[in-house]
């Protein structure tokens, strides 16, 4: 824990909707489904204000082309995300931590 991650990280679509058939057209950008401890890094304020561009984005699209969220294809979303300026992919990867002696 505390230990930084030498970069940003990707958060799926998929934790953001329920599966197909538990709900339908639900997006939970602040209470995706994670880990205790991935949740605390995803708390921070830029996460959430990507995670609510990401939803916002996705309900857009999904109600331009009238189909659920979950049928809205992830490459869409994707090329209106990039196109809009956000970063889909991580910068870097995560740093090695060498024991203290």
């Amino acid at each position: 824990m505390q230990v930084a991650t030498g970069g940003s990280y990707a958060i799926s679509y998929r934790s953001l909707i329920p599966k197909q058939g538990e709900a339908t057209n639900l997006l939970v950008p602040c209470c995706l489904s994670s880990s205790h401890i991935a949740f605390g890094s995803i708390r921070m304020k830029p996460v959430f204000m990507i995670l609510g561009q990401s939803s916002a984005t996705a309900a857009a699209l999904a109600i331009d082309q009238d189909i659920a969220l979950q049928d809205l294809p992830y490459p869409i979303l994707k090329e209106k995300l990039e196109k809009d300026g956000q970063q889909l992919l991580p910068s870097g990867a995560p740093k090695q931590i060498s024991a203290q002696k």
